[in-house]
Parts: structure tokens; C-alpha cells; sequence
């Protein structure tokens, strides 16, 4: 829950590129090899030369971290890439936050996957506990959009 619309508002936010599927899709974009999504997403970016890419995902409030970033372990985005974006979740008072732990993305039809192999763009899996998603925890939300609009800008992510 709550993660496409934390997506467009981020869009609305830093003018973003975004586009999200919902549960009523008939495609899982982050498990087929292809399909509409990654099409739709490869488009986007060779159109618009973006060189990040962000794929955020909703993990259960019962997990053990506020965030877990996959990277392929480390090989879909430079490590200075990877450090920035931790330590701007730090910096905003998420500290939980772990790398490769429940969610490394490696599975090949993740769109970390497609974005680092197919497109050649750098991309981070971005699990966030839903504590951090529901604006009803209000200052949890904040510091989750916080950070995203900050690694958004900084890095420039789509």
C-alpha cells in the first residue's frame, strides 16, 4: 500500500519521470522477463537519456528494517552511488536501513535486473516497511519522502 502514490508524489515534487503498476495489473513487472512495464520503462528512458533508476516496493510493517536497497549486490549501482543514498536516509533519521538483506533484486526479471542489464542504467530495488509508506504515521512518511526527494535529486533518479 501507498507506494504509487508516494511515487507520483515524488513526481510531483522533483518533476521525476514515474510510472507505477497496481495490484489489478496483469503483469508483475518486477518478476517477467518483458512484458508492458519494462517496454514502457525502456522507452522513458532512452527518450529522456535518464541515468537512474529507482524502483520502489512495499514491504511489510513486520519487517526487521525501515529499508532494505537492492543492488544486485552491488552491481547495479556505483558504490559512491549506493553510500550517498544510505547516508541521506541516515541523515533524515531512517537508520535502519540495510543492503541485499530480504530484497537484493536479483532475480532476473526485477526491474533493478532490466534497468542494469538491458538498459545499462544504474538502479536500486528500494523496500520500504510500510511504517515509513503510511501517511498516517506522519512523521515516519516525511522522512521517507524526505529522502527520496533528496536521492531524486541527487542522483537522478527516474
Amino acid at each position: 500500500m501507498y507506494t504509487g502514490s508516494l511515487a507520483l508524489l515524488l513526481h510531483k515534487l522533483t518533476d521525476c519521470h514515474c510510472i507505477y503498476s497496481n495490484s489489478f495489473s496483469k503483469e508483475d513487472p518486477n518478476y517477467i522477463l518483458g512484458g508492458e512495464y519494462k517496454a514502457a520503462l525502456g522507452t522513458i528512458v532512452k527518450e529522456h537519456q535518464i541515468n537512474f533508476v529507482i524502483d520502489l516496493h512495499g514491504a511489510s510493517k513486520d519487517r526487521e528494517f525501515d529499508i532494505d536497497l537492492g543492488t544486485l549486490h552491488g552491481t547495479s549501482i556505483q558504490e559512491n552511488n549506493i553510500n550517498e543514498v544510505v547516508r541521506i536516509f541516515f541523515n533524515n533519521g531512517i537508520t535502519n536501513v540495510h543492503q541485499n538483506h530480504t530484497f537484493s533484486a536479483s532475480h532476473p526479471g526485477t526491474i533493478t535486473s532490466y534497468s542494469a542489464k538491458e538498459l545499462l542504467v544504474q538502479g536500486i530495488q528500494i523496500e520500504i516497511n510500510r511504517n515509513y509508506r503510511n501517511p498516517n504515521s506522519f512523521d515516519l512518511f516525511q522522512k521517507t519522502i524526505h529522502s527520496l526527494e533528496q536521492i531524486i535529486n541527487r542522483l537522478g533518479g527516474a
